[in-house]
């Protein structure tokens, strides 16, 4: 790989707390189920960290992750509705790994999915938005991921990688 040696500048990285990946299939047509399954996610505040939809018309893939504590709730409203039921996949021990900004950089992209494959680290969903790029990827597996991308990476003085101290939860009115 040209210029691996040379480190990339990024502002900072920000690792998840432990994580439920959702995976919603393509088996009914998606507004028989994504609506549904959104709405219950809702109605129930169950926060959403992580959302993925690409695709286009029937041929829409869509994923999202919930805090690991609630997903035993999310899997009894999903096997309570029968539209819902088989329409929707769990992995369990996820985590997300951000990057920002990556100021549209390629080579970071590029950069992370190659050393990413070299440490079999798999790569589960992956997003990206004008300041970010997030992986999602096995939860235990974080730390050595964030290891391996500091050899490459070239962060602020006095930062390091964070989890986020608190945890929001939302409450009924």
């Amino acid at each position: 790989m040209e210029d691996i040696d040379k480190k990339i500048r990024i502002n900072g990285i920000k690792l998840s707390g432990e994580l439920v990946q959702i995976n919603l299939l393509d088996r009914l047509p998606p507004q028989d189920f994504r609506a549904l399954f959104f709405r219950f996610l809702v109605q129930h505040q169950i926060n959403i960290p992580f959302i993925l939809a690409t695709g286009m018309g029937e041929k829409i893939q869509g994923a999202c992750c919930v805090a690991a504590e609630d997903a035993d709730r999310v899997e009894k409203l999903v096997a309570m509705e029968p539209d819902l039921n088989g329409n929707v996949e769990f992995v369990s021990a996820v985590g997300a790994l951000s990057m920002f900004p990556h100021r549209s950089n390629l080579r970071l992209l590029g950069l992370s999915f190659y050393l990413f494959g070299e440490i079999r680290l798999p790569v589960r969903a992956m997003a990206s938005s004008i300041s970010s790029l997030t992986f999602i990827t096995d939860y235990p597996q974080l730390d050595n991921a964030v290891e391996t991308l500091l050899e490459y990476v070239d962060l602020p003085p006095n930062h390091a990688p964070f989890r986020p101290e608190i945890h929001v939860i939302q409450k009924k009115r």
